[in-house]
């Protein structure tokens, strides 16, 4: 039986003042008491543009992996900020999608990236890749750090164990191309700016990247 369709001005009138406290717990009690994940989906899709806005932000705060399928739909939503919340709330997601015996290593590899300590991101994130082999993030995160050491053979390792796992993750694919891009494959480069932009058509540095590629791929030698 399909669920009911969500009224858009009682959700938002429902949510809003959670979402301006930034009262995840309070936030999750009354979407979990009122709605499935699919009414939030269904809204969505088919809601006005402000409900779609506010069921982005409450998704990014509540949300869970199953929620992201209706978030990667969003990206292509004609409304930009849109796309921008629904990018946002599938980030926020897969940070915190890892198994609780991963989430302290995790962080202590995001605080390392912070400062700049490459080498002991690369130790902490590895621990959290051991403990959850199915965190992505985990290993999307990993990349960012063997590519700030220009380590590329170790960064697109990690972006396609990355992809493996979530193949919508707009992220490590366009980590895999940039590091294609550093090591001069520029079609394969163009192959995965491509792929990021199938996903999340509106990141428009990736964009103009796969332009500039595609000039240097047609000009004759």
């Amino acid at each position: 039986m399909q669920p009911k369709p969500i009224d858009s001005h009682l959700f938002i009138s429902t949510v809003m003042p959670a979402l301006e406290s930034r009262d995840a717990d309070e936030l999750a009690r009354i979407v979990k008491s009122r709605w499935t994940k699919d009414q939030l989906c269904e809204l969505l899709t088919h809601g006005s543009p402000d409900a779609r806005k506010v069921v982005c932000l409450t998704l990014g705060l509540v949300g869970c992996k199953e929620c992201t399928t209706c978030l990667v739909c969003a990206l292509q939503d004609a409304d930009p900020v849109v796309n921008e919340l629904a990018e946002h709330a599938l980030w926020s997601i897969w940070f915190r999608c890892g198994k609780c015996c991963a989430m302290s290593s995790f962080k202590r590899g995001l605080d390392a990236l912070e400062h700049h300590d490459y080498p002991q991101a690369v130790e902490h994130l590895t621990e959290a890749t051991i403990l959850d082999d199915t965190f992505a993030e985990a290993y999307n995160q990993r990349a960012i750090a063997h590519y700030m050491m220009e380590h590329w053979c170790n960064c697109l390792a990690d972006c396609r164990q990355a992809v493996h796992r979530v193949p919508v993750h707009f992220g490590a694919w366009a980590g895999m191309g940039h590091c294609h891009a550093q090591r001069g494959e520029l079609a394969d480069a163009a192959h995965c700016y491509r792929q990021t932009l199938s996903i999340n058509p509106k990141m428009h540095d990736i964009a103009a990247a796969l332009r500039k590629i595609e000039q240097k791929l047609h000009v004759p030698a």
